[in-house]
């Protein structure tokens, strides 16, 4: 490997290193730690808290990548699209709040159902976004890319993934209750 590619890792993963160690302890100072903020936020905290997150997150990447400038306007767009996504999965929460508790299982299952189609094309337009975006890449910066967005995707997994063997057992018998 090309030294100026080895070097350009080197700082990005030290610096990714550094701002996710921030942002972890600043989730922990928050009450984001074991799992129970989310139970405990009102609709605007969640809202702030969500929006930090993906904030993070993309300042994260952004630093990890190291970016030319022939790459930036690609990045624009994907951070555009990674953050109308936010705005719109915190509009769909909103909503469904406001309507309240169904009151049949036939409502319960259209919910569930329309719910599950506007999520898959919320999907579906980050990953057209995310295809344009990782053509621009280079090797060296898709392998970050992946690594990044794997590190992202972890926590959404529900409490105790991301165990040392993969297998989601934090120790403390965390994951999904089984009824």
């Amino acid at each position: 490997m090309k030294y100026w590619i080895k070097t350009s890792l080197v700082a990005a993963l030290a610096a990714t290193t550094l701002l996710g160690g921030a942002a972890i302890a600043s989730c922990v100072g928050d009450g984001w730690g074991g799992g129970h903020g989310w139970r405990n936020a009102n609709p605007e905290q969640i809202k702030e808290r969500m929006s930090k997150r993906v904030e993070v997150n993309l300042a994260r990447l952004e630093l990890a990548l190291a970016l030319t400038p022939e790459q930036k306007p690609a990045w624009a767009e994907f951070k555009k699209t990674a953050e109308t996504r936010t705005e719109a999965m915190l509009k769909e929460m909103e909503n469904r709040r406001n309507a309240g508790a169904p009151k049949t299982a036939l409502e319960r299952l259209g919910r569930m159902e329309e719910s599950t189609k506007q999520r898959a094309n919320m999907l579906a337009d980050m990953r057209k976004s995310v295809e344009a975006f990782y053509g621009k890449l280079s090797a060296a910066q898709k392998t970050v890319f992946d690594a990044e967005v794997a590190s992202f995707m972890r926590p959404m997994r529900g409490e105790g993934s991301g165990g040392k063997d993969g297998s989601g057992k934090s120790g403390k018998g965390g994951g999904r209750s089984k009824r």
